[in-house]
């Protein structure tokens, strides 16, 4: 999951610098000179939960015709409650597909209004 950086005082985008210290890598703003954490804890966008688990979802092209390859990885959230099956996959050391779209990112409703699973078939 791509992560826009910008200030959160001034909405600079090109002028931050990041540092490592002790509690994580704080950035920077050259602009205002604001400081910030760069790895906020993620929270559950459709249940609010904080049992987040990071794992890797698959970056692929088609390397030669129409064979697919696992060109990199990308690491995005899994609610422990809301991706429960998708986190079990992963735990199995294969990676979220890359259609996946993980309930720790974006919120699920239904079209009443109540949660909806994401139905997804995967390969064994």
């Amino acid at each position: 999951m791509p992560r826009q950086m910008t200030c959160p005082s001034c909405g600079e985008a090109e002028n931050l610098e990041g540092r490592r210290g002790d509690a994580g890598i704080v950035v920077t703003c050259e602009s205002c000179h604001a400081q910030w954490p760069r790895d906020i804890p993620y929270t559950c966008a459709t249940c609010g939960g904080g049992d987040i688990h990071t794992r890797p979802r698959a970056l692929t092209q088609y390397s030669r015709g129409t064979q697919l390859s696992i060109v990199g990885l990308h690491w995005v959230p899994l609610c422990a409650v809301c991706d429960a099956d998708m986190l079990a996959r992963a735990n199995q050391q294969k990676p979220v597909p890359g259609q996946y779209e993980p309930a720790a990112v974006r919120e699920r409703r239904g079209d009443d209004g109540d949660d909806a699973t994401n139905t997804l078939i995967l390969p064994r």
